[in-house]
C-alpha cells in the first residue's frame, strides 16, 4: 500500500508539472490537424493578392493554424514539387501525367482542388493609341510573324504561368526573339507598358481588383484593352475581364485555379482545401472579383 501511494504520487507531481510548463509558456502545444499545424503554402505569383485574402480569413478564424506564404514563379513551383521541398501549391494548372508520376511513386495520392476562374489582363499604356486588341496578332507576334509590327508583348517573369499560358495557346515552345520581353515581375510589366504606348502587358487580373497600395500608382497609369472573342459568331466583339465576361466564357483569356496538394495525409492542406472549395471560401473568391468554381448560396427568409 506504502509503494501504491508513492506511485501515486509521483503521477500527481507529474501531471500538475506538466500543466504548470504549460501555463508558464503561455500557450499548449497544438498537434497537426486540418486546422491547425503549419503549413509552407507555395503560390503562383499572378494570383498572389486572392491566396493573401484567403488565408488571412482561415488563420482568424482557426488561430491555432500558421499558414506561410511563399509567392513564385510557375516553374520555380514545379520543380520545389517534384525536387520534394514543397507539397502545397496554388498553381493556375494541374500537373502533367508525367510530373504526377513522381508522386505516384511514392503512393502519394493527389488532391487537387479547382476553387476559382481567374483572367489574364491585357494592359496598355494610358496615351496608347489603340483600346482592343484582336487574339490572332498576339498569336502571331508570339510565332515570330515579322508581317505584325508596332506591337511589344510584356510578360512578368520567363518561368510565369502567364507566359506559359500564352505560348500554348499560341502553340510555340520557346520564345520569339524580337518583340516579346519576360521582365522580373508583375510591377515591372506595369513600369514597362506605362513608359512605352506599343507595349502590352499581360497579368493576371486578380492583381487589377486587389492592388496592393505600393502598386495602385502603377494600376492608374494602365489601362485594360477589350479583346475579341474568336469563338464568338456574327460582328467582331471585344470584352474585358469583367466578372461576368469571365463567367460567361466571352473573355477569351480566362484560366482555373486549384490548390494541389501532396501531404499524403489529413494535415493542415487538406482543411485549407476544404476551406477554400466550401460555401465560406468561396464567398470570399466572388468578393475578390474572380468567379469562384461554385457559386455560395445566399437564404432569403420570407415572412
Amino acid at each position: 500500500m506504502k509503494y501504491t501511494r508513492i506511485v501515486i504520487l509521483v503521477a500527481v507531481i507529474s501531471i500538475f508539472s506538466f500543466v504548470a510548463c504549460k501555463q508558464a509558456s503561455g500557450k499548449e502545444e497544438v498537434g497537426e490537424t486540418e486546422t491547425s499545424g503549419t503549413l509552407i503554402l507555395q503560390v503562383d505569383n499572378t494570383v498572389q493578392p486572392i491566396a493573401e485574402d484567403v488565408t488571412a480569413v482561415f488563420q482568424s478564424i482557426y488561430t491555432n493554424a500558421k499558414i506561410t506564404q511563399i509567392n513564385r514563379s510557375e516553374t520555380d513551383i514545379v520543380n520545389a514539387l517534384l525536387h520534394d521541398s514543397a507539397n502545397v501549391a496554388v498553381l493556375t494548372r494541374e500537373l502533367t501525367k508525367g510530373e504526377e508520376a513522381h508522386f505516384a511513386k511514392k503512393g502519394i495520392q493527389t488532391r487537387s482542388t479547382p476553387f476559382a476562374t481567374d483572367a489574364l489582363a491585357l494592359v496598355s499604356a494610358k496615351n496608347a493609341t489603340d483600346t482592343i486588341v484582336n487574339v490572332e496578332d498576339i498569336y502571331r507576334i508570339m510565332r515570330g510573324d515579322s508581317t505584325v509590327t508596332g506591337i511589344q508583348l510584356v510578360f512578368d517573369n520567363p518561368g510565369s504561368s502567364t507566359l506559359r499560358y500564352i505560348m500554348d495557346k499560341a502553340g510555340v515552345d520557346k520564345i520569339p526573339l524580337k518583340n516579346v520581353y519576360a521582365l522580373k515581375n508583375t510591377a515591372e510589366v506595369l513600369t514597362f507598358v506605362s513608359n512605352n504606348p506599343n507595349a502590352i502587358g499581360f497579368i493576371g487580373v486578380n492583381w487589377l481588383v486587389q492592388t496592393p497600395d505600393t502598386m495602385r500608382q502603377l494600376v492608374e497609369n494602365v489601362r485594360v484593352l477589350g479583346v475579341n472573342n474568336v469563338k464568338g459568331k456574327g460582328a467582331v466583339k471585344y470584352y474585358k475581364p469583367s466578372q461576368s465576361n469571365i463567367a460567361t466564357g466571352l473573355y477569351p483569356f480566362t484560366r482555373k485555379l486549384f490548390l494541389l496538394n501532396y501531404q499524403g495525409k489529413r494535415a493542415l492542406g487538406m482543411g485549407f482545401a476544404n476551406y477554400v472549395s466550401a460555401p465560406e471560401g468561396q464567398r470570399i473568391i466572388l468578393k475578390s472579383g474572380l468567379v469562384p468554381e461554385t457559386m455560395p448560396y445566399r437564404e432569403i427568409e420570407i415572412r
